[in-house]
């Protein structure tokens, strides 16, 4: 009987820290920085400046690939706290698509949810490439519009993380369009999510909904300076 109760004990420890696991990973976003012609894939909380590890949850990032290219899959180099991409010369902005996570929540539960994580560097081009995707209205201007397959999304939060640290919820207006302020010098990350009622996979990786998180990532040259602790 003590065998048995000690089994049961084990399978329930397992199975709460796989579920802490999926719900750490569905809180977290996958984000680009770049640097020349190497895009960095980022995975964790830009507010807090918590980047995810080798060897831990960013593990879960397996299978990251640009989209928006007709070039050949490139190879990706794991690093410490990301993964590095060697971008052909000439690349503009940054798209990566990660759908590889296995989907969370109990087998068969009717809520049982998968996400798929888009990211995007850059806003000097005016074009969708993701599914959900912050498009900027002109080339480098402070305007989007949350497209999501083609149309716009009224009425969505939409969070912005600053170079301090600052972090603001804003919401889309009627035409899915939403502005931001950028008076520091550096990167900027805002975030999108979505929820998709389409169901899919089977088995284990079954699921009954999508959960779209993208991510639009942009450096500013000039503003109020911010050095990052």
């Amino acid at each position: 009987m003590g065998i048995r109760i000690s089994m049961f004990l084990t399978a329930a420890i397992l199975a709460a820290i796989a579920i802490t696991f999926s719900l750490a990973a569905s809180a977290h976003q996958v984000w680009l920085e770049r640097e020349g012609d190497t895009a960095r894939v980022y995975f964790g909380e830009p507010v807090e400046n918590v980047r995810e590890r080798s060897g831990a949850l960013l593990d879960r990032i397996a299978s990251p690939r640009l989209a928006g290219s007709d070039a050949a899959p490139l190879p990706l180099q794991r690093r410490e706290d990301h993964v590095a991409i060697t971008l052909p010369a000439g690349t503009g902005d940054v798209w990566v698509i990660e759908d590889g996570l296995q989907p969370f929540g109990r087998p068969g539960a009717s809520d049982r949810t998968k996400a798929v994580m888009l990211a995007r560097e850059g806003r000097s081009e005016t074009r969708q490439v993701l599914e959900l995707e912050l498009v900027p209205v002109v080339a480098g201007g402070n305007e989007f519009t949350l497209m999501l397959r083609g149309e716009p999304v009224p009425r969505a939060e939409v969070t912005l993380v600053a170079p301090p640290r600052w972090e603001r919820k804003l919401r889309t207006d009627l035409q899915g369009r939403v502005r931001f302020e950028t008076p520091w010098a550096g990167r900027y990350v805002a975030e999108a999510i979505y929820l998709d009622n389409r169901s899919g996979g089977s088995g284990e990786a079954s699921y009954a909904r999508l959960r779209y998180v993208s991510t639009l990532s942009f450096t500013v040259a000039e503003g109020i300076a911010w050095e990052d602790r």
